[in-house]
């Protein structure tokens, strides 16, 4: 069963929220290769939910190191996450999705 990791991210800033959602786009495909699902929605102008879903939790585990690598290399940008995490119970996407 496909499991997720949902991150609710506040930023110091307005620019901090742009440069890192710009840096995730370009990057996180690449940093996280098993994952089948990756969102990033702005939820503010200084916040973003961001959405990873892997096939399954041993997926999910092995994302560990990568996940703490980009959280390190963006703390100066970053002023606190909260982390959900759960087996995903729906997963629907339309012709149109995004």
């Amino acid at each position: 069963m496909s499991y997720a990791r949902i991150n609710m991210v506040e930023f110091n800033s307005a620019e901090d929220a742009v440069v890192s959602a710009g840096d995730y786009a370009e990057n996180a495909a690449a940093e996280f290769p098993e994952a089948e699902i990756l969102l990033s929605v702005a939820t503010g102008k200084e916040s973003a939910v961001v959405i990873s879903v892997y096939p399954d939790k041993d997926a999910f585990d092995r994302s560990a190191a990568a996940r703490a690598a980009r959280l390190g290399s963006a703390q100066n940008r970053i002023k606190g996450v909260e982390v959900l995490e759960g087996e995903v119970t729906l997963c629907h996407c339309n012709s149109n999705c995004c």
